[in-house]
């Protein structure tokens, strides 16, 4: 394990998750009031209210990690993300991140398990984006 690297087992994580999800809320109110209004009051096709919270939220994570390191509830419970490899945080990355991440909720977490299990206590998120997270 990295000697910059912190454990951050899944509580902290969901706990921060949770405290972001309030502000993605609000971005996905602004965000779906505006493709309302431009769209001259009703969306008629299905599939683009479900692209514009991916894409809402993919901006939101990929603007905080790349521009900080740290969303607003990462930095409340202590924490943020850096790359293993010794680069910066890339688009690359924080889509790989955000990805596996949407793939972690899908499956109700069980990805996050990997971290008892690992040596470097890290979960599929962190081995697949090679970042992980450090102690603010």
């Amino acid at each position: 394990m990295d000697d910059k690297s912190y454990i951050v087992f899944p509580i902290r994580r969901i706990a921060a998750s949770v405290y972001d999800l309030f502000l993605l809320l609000g971005v996905w109110f602004a965000v779906g009031s505006f493709a309302v209004w431009v769209n001259g009051g009703i969306i008629q096709t299905k599939w683009v209210g479900p692209i514009l919270v991916i894409m809402s939220a993919w901006i939101f994570y990929g603007y905080f990690w790349m521009n900080g390191g740290k969303t607003l509830g990462m930095a409340v419970w202590n924490f943020e993300i850096y790359s293993t490899d010794g680069g910066d945080i890339t688009f690359k990355k924080i889509t790989i991140r955000f990805f596996s991440n949407v793939l972690t909720t899908l499956l109700v977490g069980l990805p996050l398990m990997l971290i008892y299990f690992s040596s470097d206590n890290l979960s599929l998120s962190d081995y697949l984006s090679k970042t992980s997270y450090k102690k603010i």
